[in-house]
C-alpha cells in the first residue's frame, strides 16, 4: 500500500482526497498524545530527573538522545563513565540555539501535526519557575495545538495536589505522571485525593505503564493492574496508558474494554514493528477494528524513536489496518479525548 501526506494549505492539516492511483492513501492530521516540549533548561531538568531516579536511561538509551541532540556519542559515553552532569552537558552546549517556538510550529505543520499532548513537569529550573508554569507561559497563545499536561510527582500527595490546582488555574488540560521516577504506587489510598480532583476537573492522566528500565523500582509500578484498579475506584477518571503498557498490550486492552474512560497511547514504539510476531502488538492490531478501535491513539516521546513525526505516522498508515482506523489512532480518538475532557462530547 502507497501512502503519502499532504498538508492542507495554511495549516498543515493533512487531507484524505481521492488521488489519480486507487492504491494511494493520504495520510490524516496527526495528534501526536506523547510529547516533550522543553528549552535547554527545561531538557537538563528532565534529564537530571532521569539521572538521579532512573541513571539506566542516561546509558541504555544513550544513542537515541545523541541522535536526537545531534550530540558525539563516543564523547557522550566517554563523560557518562566519569560524572553524569557532564554527558548532560555533551547533549546541552552553551552554544546551543535557543528554544524557538515559531520554528516548532512550523516543523509540526511540515509533518501534518495539528495538535500534540505536551507533557511538562513539577522540576524547578534555574529561575526558580517550575516546568510546568514555563511550559504554560510559553505557549499560552497556541494551546488550541499544544495541550499541556501538567507532571506531578506522587511522592508528596499533598505537593501533587497543589500543583495539579496551580496547573489547572493556568491552563493545563491534562496530568503526567511516571511511577517509576517517583518509586510509589498509583493506586495506593493516599493519592484518591489526587485521582478525584483530576476526575472532577476533567483533566486526563497520562501514566507511564508497561516495561521501564529503573532497576531500583518494581516493574509492577504503573502496570494494567494499576490502571484496573484506578478505573474502577475512580470511574469518571480519565486515564491514557502511557506505551499501552506493552509488553502487556493485550490486558491493557481488555482493561480498556472494562472500563470507557481507558485510552491507550504508543509512543516509544515504531509502528513498523507491530504486525513482526512476537512484537507484543499482535493484540492491538488483531482487535483494531473492534475494542481498540475507539482507544487508541499516536504518540512519539519526541527523542525516542530516530526521526521526524511524519515517517512514524507513515510508518501507522502503512500497516494492514483499515482507513477508518488509521484516521481514528493518528488524532481522532485524541481529539475526541479532548472534547471529553472539555465536556463537549459525549463518551
Amino acid at each position: 500500500m502507497n501512502v503519502s501526506s499532504v498538508p492542507a494549505p495554511g495549516n498543515g492539516t493533512t487531507v484524505a482526497t481521492a488521488v489519480a492511483d486507487p492504491g494511494v492513501r493520504i495520510r490524516p492530521p496527526v495528534m501526536d498524545a506523547c510529547s516533550l516540549v522543553y528549552d535547554d533548561a527545561g531538557w537538563r531538568a528532565y534529564l537530571n530527573r532521569l539521572g538521579e531516579n532512573a541513571p539506566e536511561y542516561l546509558d541504555v538509551f544513550s544513542a537515541s538522545f545523541c541522535r536526537y541532540f545531534g550530540a558525539s556519542h563516543t564523547a557522550y559515553r566517554d563523560a557518562l563513565a566519569v560524572r553524569r552532569q557532564d554527558a548532560i552537558d555533551v547533549l546541552l552546549p552553551p552554544d546551543r540555539p535557543p528554544f524557538d517556538l515559531a520554528g516548532h510550529l512550523a516543523d509540526r505543520e511540515r509533518q501534518g501535526v495539528t495538535g500534540e499532548f505536551a507533557m511538562g513537569s513539577a522540576e524547578r529550573l534555574p529561575d526558580g519557575r517550575t516546568v510546568n508554569e514555563w511550559l504554560l507561559e510559553t505557549v499560552r497563545d497556541v494551546r488550541d495545538r499544544i495541550h499541556v499536561w501538567a507532571g506531578i510527582s506522587l511522592r508528596d500527595p499533598a505537593a501533587a495536589l497543589r500543583e495539579l490546582e496551580r496547573s489547572l488555574a493556568a491552563g493545563a488540560t491534562g496530568l503526567c505522571v511516571i511511577p517509576f521516577l517517583d518509586g510509589t504506587d498509583p493506586a495506593d489510598p493516599r493519592f484518591a485525593p489526587v485521582w478525584d480532583a483530576a476526575a472532577e476537573a476533567r483533566l486526563p492522566v497520562w501514566l507511564h505503564t508497561g516495561h521501564h528500565f529503573a532497576r531500583s523500582h518494581p516493574s509492577g509500578l504503573g502496570s494494567w493492574r494499576t490502571v484496573e484498579t484506578l478505573a474502577g475506584r475512580h470511574r469518571a477518571l480519565l486515564l491514557v496508558a502511557g506505551h499501552a503498557g506493552w509488553p502487556d498490550v493485550q490486558e491493557m486492552l481488555l482493561t480498556a474494554a472494562r472500563h470507557p474512560g481507558v485510552f491507550l497511547e504508543f509512543s516509544s514504539h515504531r509502528p513498523r514493528h507491530m504486525s513482526k510476531p512476537g512484537s507484543g502488538w499482535e493484540p492491538l492490531l488483531h482487535h483494531a477494528r473492534g475494542m481498540a478501535r475507539d482507544r487508541v491513539m499516536f504518540g512519539t516521546s519526541t527523542w525516542v524513536n530516530p526521526g521526524p513525526t511524519g515517517p512514524l505516522a507513515d510508518e501507522l498508515a502503512a500497516l494492514p489496518l483499515p482507513a477508518d482506523v488509521v484516521a481514528a489512532w493518528l488524532s481522532g480518538n485524541a481529539e475526541a479525548l479532548v472534547a471529553r475532557a472539555a465536556g463537549t462530547h459525549r463518551g
